[in-house]
């Protein structure tokens, strides 16, 4: 890690410089021939055959960024993230019974732990995979992976539109392997569905500016599941839509009845969730209509993640703006969103975010193509409401403030576009220290980093309950199961992670259905801890236990009592014990 911080710092202050000299000589030189370049670049690509190879081009980094994210796709990670988990579980149940595990008939937003509910679009983008292939972490997966890739196609065209085709072309390929959106890429977190379906509905957004009106309900849609993707999305969305209403309304590039076509499409879908945190936040009753079911949750506390809702709002605001500032630098400290050293675009090329958005401002200010001028606005407004999530949002982290990584993005792309008219052979410089923290970057990934994530996402915990569930190794009817695996007592966290390890029927879950030996699933799992002493090898039960809670003593006790123990693979964190008589496994 070491190389990866001295790069990293050299071309921080190499870039900062760079950045600075950029915007010095387009303030002092704002010449004809400039703009005249800018033009040119925008025709690069006009003819039939031009664009066939811009179609080439593009579909050429497409793929390299799906081999990139799709290499090891489902076992780097190795195990599934609690969150993940339930979102797959979920979805199970309402693939095979339109329901969430707990019986709720297609809900707007999941009960998930009880205290702090989850949103829903991504676990239904699930259901067709795991209707289809089962419940695995491949299918769990699988959707934020399209979904990224879509993210990409629409990242391309806003720059596009915005630049031309060279900005689209240097965007998409800092977007490649870029960290953030490789890493969220691979692992299935509610949330971060909300960025991409975000930025495509800006895409369709410009194209319905731009082109055939169509597109801009189509745009409505997308702006209204952002609502059901994440709960940042309620005062994100709304800030976004209000201001670039307002901007098109007064630049007359709409039409008040254009409008309010938009609004009306955008209420139409996303009704059930506004009423649903209505509901919650008058304390209503739950409702629940033929087509979805607008649920209550008494122990909510979510509420507690705004910053209009925190008891001290001066000291929150402090807080967030160094939590943000953090994330800026380096990410976060959390494993699942970050690889040490690299943060969310990599700290090096942060100096282009600022000449991006310098583009951008000069670009409202000069342009005389108004849907080129509303673009930029927008891109801005994106950029800003980025920020504003995270000076509102508590405790930010970079899944948290999710909606600025694309802004980032999209500026950062910009930003070297517009600083390679100035630059010339000097940007090479920019390609250099691109490829190096690439290659750096995927290197770590895929080793140190992937050993690191394997603990975090519990493997060796899913690979035990494996284990005590397969029939073909253990006839065992029961199974308890210790509660100690993000943190010591977690019996919530052990018991989603033994549903999707086991992929356990949300009937028998409920109660409503029992096993093959007539039990429950109460009777058939039992989430705690267990007395070495008080385990009797002629009961028909399987334990999942923490290795270093039995210890070598306990180990040979078991042992001498008639259990099999099976160690997991990798650090042996955990192990199964068995009943001799009942293992068939070798």
């Amino acid at each position: 890690m070491n190389v990866v911080l001295f790069y990293n710092e050299l071309f921080t202050i190499l870039f900062t410089l760079m950045a600075g000299a950029v915007i010095a000589l387009d303030r002092v030189k704002k010449t004809a021939k400039e703009e005249g370049t800018a033009k040119t670049v925008d025709e690069i690509t006009s003819g039939q055959k031009k664009i066939s190879r811009e179609t080439y081009v593009l579909l050429g980094m497409l793929f390299v960024a799906f081999i990139l994210r799709a290499w090891k796709f489902g076992a780097i990670p190795e195990g599934m993230n609690q969150d993940g988990a339930m979102a797959a579980v979920d979805a199970k149940a309402l693939a095979d019974y339109a329901t969430d595990r707990f019986g709720t008939f297609l809900p707007t937003h999941f009960t998930a732990w009880g205290y702090g509910q989850m949103s829903v679009l991504l676990s239904y983008c699930m259901v067709p995979f795991i209707k289809l292939f089962g419940l695995s972490v491949i299918t769990a997966r699988i959707p934020i992976l399209i979904a990224s890739m879509f993210g990409l196609v629409a990242l391309y065209g806003i720059a596009k539109k915005l630049y031309g085709t060279r900005a689209a072309y240097v965007t998409l390929a800092f977007a490649v392997c870029n960290p953030w959106h490789f890493i969220q890429s691979r692992w299935a977190l509610d949330c971060n569905l909300f960025p991409h379906v975000l930025l495509i509905s800006i895409w369709l957004l410009i194209k319905g500016l731009d082109g055939k009106k169509r597109w801009l309900y189509f745009s409505m849609v997308g702006f209204a599941l952002c609502m059901y993707c994440y709960g940042i999305a309620f005062y994100t969305v709304p800030v976004f839509l209000l201001g670039m209403a307002g901007y098109l309304l007064v630049k007359r590039i709409l039409k008040w009845r254009e409008v309010l076509s938009c609004i009306a499409v955008y209420a139409l879908v996303s009704w059930p969730i506004y009423l649903t945190m209505m509901i919650n936040a008058f304390k209503w009753n739950t409702i629940r209509t033929f087509f979805c079911t607008m649920p209550y949750f008494p122990k909510s506390v979510r509420s507690r993640d705004i910053l209009f809702f925190s008891d001290d709002k001066l000291v929150q605001l402090i807080k967030n703006i160094q939590s943000l500032k953090t994330i800026y630098v380096s990410g976060d400290t959390l494993p699942w969103n970050t690889v040490q050293g690299f943060g969310v675009i990599t700290k090096c090329f942060l100096p282009f975010v600022l000449v991006g958005v310098y583009a951008c401002i000069r670009r409202v200010q000069s342009e005389e193509n108004s849907i080129k001028k509303a673009g930029c606005v927008g891109a801005l407004l994106f950029f800003a409401i980025g920020n504003l999530s995270g000076l509102i949002t508590a405790n930010v982290n970079v899944n948290r403030v999710n909606v600025l990584h694309y802004a980032l993005l999209l500026m950062a792309g910009l930003g070297i576009d517009f600083a390679v008219s100035y630059l010339n052979k000097r940007a090479l410089l920019i390609l250099l220290a691109y490829g190096i923290m690439s290659v750096l970057f995927v290197n770590v990934y895929f080793t140190e980093h992937a050993k690191t994530l394997r603990n975090n996402f519990y493997a060796e915990f899913l690979e035990a309950v494996r284990i005590a569930g397969d029939e073909k190794q253990t006839d065992c009817k029961q199974i308890v199961i210790t509660p100690d695996t993000q943190y010591a007592g977690s019996a919530n966290v052990s018991e989603i992670l033994t549903l999707f390890a086991l992929s356990v029927d949300a009937k028998f879950f409920q109660g409503k259905a029992l096993d093959q030996y007539g039990q429950s699933y109460h009777e058939k799992f039992q989430y705690g801890y267990v007395v070495t002493e008080d385990m009797d090898s002629n009961l028909p039960i399987a334990y999942v236990i923490r290795t270093a809670h039995l210890g070598e003593q306990g180990m040979d006790l078991l042992k001498a009592n008639g259990f099999v123990i099976k160690k997991t693979k990798g650090n042996g964190d955990y192990c199964v014990v068995i009943p001799r008589e009942r293992y068939f496994g070798k």
